[in-house]
């Protein structure tokens, strides 16, 4: 298994599986240009990630599964997704939101339900779409009882 080192500005030089890097063929809204990604745990403890770009030590996202707070989340997957993904059906792809945390109000932080990132970990492939649901807004808090 061969390693990948991944420049960081948070967390300096990483070492990576290679065979761990998410490509994003489409980038990601408003970084079009940027398309091979890594997970970095946050923290052992945590459920959140970073989506650190492999190419920019700058670019990286929060993201989380909304699995953990949401349990009634349903993102469609058609086929045209699934054939981009190179899946075989909804079961294999993982499901992640952007994170927004507020600069020192982390009780403020908030998911992105409109916009999630979908993830097929065998082929490694990811797409983020948009949602044209009001169920799902942009800023959903993660805090109970806290408002954006």
């Amino acid at each position: 298994m061969s390693t990948l080192t991944v420049n960081t500005s948070r967390f300096g030089d990483v070492q990576v599986d290679a065979d761990k890097v998410i490509t994003l063929p489409r980038g990601i809204i408003g970084f079009p240009d940027d398309k091979q990604y890594v997970f970095i745990k946050h923290q052992p403890d945590s459920p959140l990630f970073w989506l650190q770009s492999v190419t920019d030590p700058g670019l990286a996202f929060v993201v989380v599964m909304p699995a953990l707070f949401k349990a009634d989340y349903q993102v469609p997957v058609g086929p045209p997704l699934l054939e981009l993904l190179d899946a075989a059906g909804p079961a294999e792809i993982q499901v992640y939101v952007l994170v927004t945390v507020p600069p020192g109000r982390p009780e403020k932080m908030t998911a992105n339900l409109k916009g999630p990132l979908l993830i097929n970990p065998t082929s490694r492939l990811g797409q983020q779409v948009v949602l044209d649901d009001p169920a799902f807004p942009v800023k959903y808090p993660l805090v109970q009882g806290a408002e954006t």
